[in-house]
């Protein structure tokens, strides 16, 4: 499904080790005397820095075949599988190499940075693959860790809203728009968890910055609709009321344009239909009037909208005030809840960047 495309990078740890050989990764007295396990190791890891991840699935799996008990070679997989998106398998590589690493004094002494790197790239390959319970611990441990790395704090900010923590989730929101504020979608949920809170005017803050960023982007239509509605709930002195009605005008029009039927599209045709009826464009009113009554024909207005139509709109307008304040008492369907499928990731070392989430 479609996704967001992340604009720019993150701040990315190492790829991969190079100052450490994958000989170091083997157990005690495999590394001499091993010539054909010690090769398929080092070809295991060429492949993995030459991203050739299918051969590197191949090599590196071929690798532990030939090394049974050593764990560093799970490592290289986990990138291996992570290249070709394949997350429930990468997750498990590295957990393997995790659970072997902090189990040996050697590995805890040695290999501090890779066990922390692997813990991070298993908590966010869990989330992809759909395992919210078993990254959320990880995506915690690796935040702790690095507090301020955006791609960790993305990634658990969309867990804890899976677990309905708005709050902790805003907190690691919060981090990903300050560390990389071109990371379009946590502008997105940052407004969502405040429209959701009432906070209209954070929320317009946040949509702004969403749409701005990627104004293409899958989540248009939501931002639109919060958007207008938040226009349509703003009040203000009498020379501010041009503006408030322009913006809501501009964001459903821009709605409709991405989502032409539906409930929202039924609300945007009243609204446009009551602003025209404001300015006596009564043409365009009827036309706006009866969409609505297409789209939405049993709804509570419904009735109200034929009655004015059928009176005839040559005097279109309601003279002595503006229809346009009653539309703030609309009653409007909730925008959809965000799903996590359609989000893309932001940039990922080993990842294709734009790749959907399964």
């Amino acid at each position: 499904m479609p996704g967001i495309r992340a604009a720019g990078a993150l701040r990315r740890s190492p790829l991969l080790p190079a100052f450490l050989p994958v000989l170091l990764f083997l157990p005690a007295g495999k590394a001499a005397g091993q010539p054909d396990q010690n090769a398929a190791a080092q070809q295991c890891e060429a492949s993995v820095q030459a991203s050739d991840w299918d051969e590197a699935v191949t090599r590196c799996e071929a690798a532990i075949r030939a090394n049974p008990d050593s764990f560093g070679i799970h490592y290289f997989l986990g990138f291996a599988h992570e290249g070709r998106s394949s997350w429930a398998a990468s997750a498990a590589a590295f957990e393997a190499f995790l659970a072997a690493a902090e189990a040996s004094a050697d590995g805890r002494s040695r290999m501090g940075t890779e066990i922390a790197f692997a813990a991070r790239s298993a908590g966010i390959a869990h989330f992809r693959a759909g395992n919210r319970e078993r990254a959320l611990p990880l995506l915690q441990r690796a935040a702790a860790a690095d507090p301020e790395d955006p791609e960790v704090s993305f990634w658990l900010g969309m867990n804890l809203l899976d677990e309905g923590d708005p709050n902790g989730a805003e907190a690691a929101l919060s981090v990903v728009v300050r560390e990389a504020p071109h990371i379009a979608q946590a502008h997105f949920f940052l407004a969502r968890i405040r429209f959701d809170a009432e906070d209209y005017s954070e929320a317009r803050t946040r949509l702004a910055a969403y749409l701005a960023a990627d104004p293409e982007g899958p989540f248009r239509t939501e931002a639109h609709w919060m958007a207008g509605s938040i226009a349509l709930r703003t009040s203000g002195a009498e020379e501010e009321e041009t503006a408030i009605r322009e913006e809501a005008m501009s964001h459903f029009a821009a709605l409709l344009e991405a989502e032409p039927d539906g409930p929202r599209a039924a609300v945007a045709h009243y609204f446009l239909g009551t602003v025209a009826a404001d300015r006596e464009e009564c043409e365009t009113a009827r036309l706006h009037y009866e969409r609505f009554l297409e789209i939405a024909p049993n709804h509570e207005r419904a009735r109200a909208v034929e009655s004015y139509l059928e009176g005839g709109l040559d005097d279109c307008r309601i003279r002595g005030e503006s229809r346009f304040r009653g539309c703030a008492s609309f009653r409007t369907p909730s925008a959809p809840r965000w799903r996590t499928a359609r989000i893309r990731t932001p940039e990922h070392p080993a990842a294709r960047q734009g790749d959907p989430l399964p």
